[in-house]
């Protein structure tokens, strides 16, 4: 048991996120948002980034970039704490769908019986369909 757990501290401190590196990235790298990838948040960085790139948005980038040396923190530490979620969600050794197959199926009504038929059907044909042309006739 003592291993599990050393396994599992060990994968945090692998794949933890450090704020020093993210303030030291937002100082050197601040107005490419670097420090905003490093933390995870790709989308509002790409954002920034094309504000960037261009002059009349250059201004609101910058103050977007003082405002992120007080968001850093909270930035790293949800990071963490996503990581330490999937670290917790792999350490319980069972595969993602293993755990469905562990509950118990309510009971099928005639509409799910039908359904679960149709998705066989589809399985076992590799779900090849017909298609139409433009012309309405079928391939």
């Amino acid at each position: 048991m003592v291993d599990h757990e050393q396994h599992i501290d060990e994968a945090f401190e692998a794949n933890s996120k450090s704020v020093l590196a993210a303030y030291l990235l937002w100082f050197f790298f601040g107005m490419f948002n670097v420090h905003r990838f490093y933390a995870g948040k790709t989308k509002s960085a790409v954002i920034r980034l094309i504000m960037a790139c261009t002059v009349i948005l250059l201004p609101i980038v910058v103050l977007l970039w003082v405002i992120d040396l007080f968001l850093i923190p909270s930035m790293i530490g949800e990071q963490n704490l996503k990581t330490i979620n999937l670290i917790k969600a792999g350490a319980s050794g069972a595969p993602a769908n293993q755990k469905n197959k562990d509950r118990p199926r309510p009971a099928l009504t005639e509409a799910d019986r039908k359904r679960e038929a149709m998705l066989e059907d589809l399985r076992a044909t590799g779900y090849r369909k017909e298609r139409r042309d433009t012309f309405g006739i079928y391939r």
